[in-house]
């Protein structure tokens, strides 16, 4: 995969807040500290969208696509699946280091685990390696997989606040807090990869 400056400059920060967040939020499952898991979790989301809007910005103000349409996509693609490797180690990481208990943790870290995969497999089909770069088809296909993905995502956020399962008193309160900060960081990394991928689609018709 490419490593231009832009990936430099934001991976090392990105994966600094994965690690940190974690283990806080390994602490405060072992304190059942709601108030400290939620500034955990919201230190990566952050952190995950302010490295998306440092790549992505460039391209919206502007920056013509040139040889670096396919580090865009590159770098997007690994924001996401950061984001879904982060929501695995932290539901594996809370209820396998902590007191708490919650029969489905598991079932939900391997999916989000999956999730990861996926996304990885979709990034390397679509958008390749080497210095080739991606064909329009190819962009049109991860825009909509893109924009389905913050969709799904929308959806899901609006079902946890909606069934007001955000106020549990059970121990899967944790496992909400991963849920609702991957979704808000999911949602808004589709809607930023969504607004760059258009506009190189755009860029390579013009």
């Amino acid at each position: 995969m490419p490593t231009g400056p832009r990936q430099r400059l934001l991976l090392p920060a990105v994966l600094l807040a994965f690690v940190v967040s974690i283990l806080i939020c390994v602490s405060a499952a072992n304190r059942h500290s709601s108030v400290v898991m939620g500034l955990a979790v919201a230190l990566f989301s952050a952190q995950v969208l302010m490295s998306a809007l440092r790549v992505n910005l460039p391209l919206w103000n502007g920056a013509t696509l040139s040889s670096a349409g396919r580090t865009w996509g590159w770098n997007n693609s690994l924001l996401t699946i950061t984001a879904y490797s982060w929501g695995a180690a932290a539901m594996f990481s809370i209820y396998g280091l902590s007191d708490l208990n919650w029969r489905h943790w598991w079932q939900y870290g391997a999916a989000m685990a999956l999730l990861a995969v996926i996304a990885y497999g979709c990034a390397h089909v679509l958008l390749g390696r080497g210095d080739k770069q991606p064909t329009q088809s190819a962009l049109q296909t991860l825009a909509r997989m893109t924009l389905l993905q913050g969709i799904a995502a929308i959806a899901g956020l609006s079902y946890l606040i909606g069934t007001g399962a955000l106020d549990t008193i059970k121990d899967d309160w944790a496992a909400n807090h991963v849920f609702l900060a991957g979704g808000i960081t999911i949602a808004l990394l589709s809607l930023f990869s969504w607004l760059t991928y258009r506009r190189l689609l755009r860029q390579a018709a013009a």
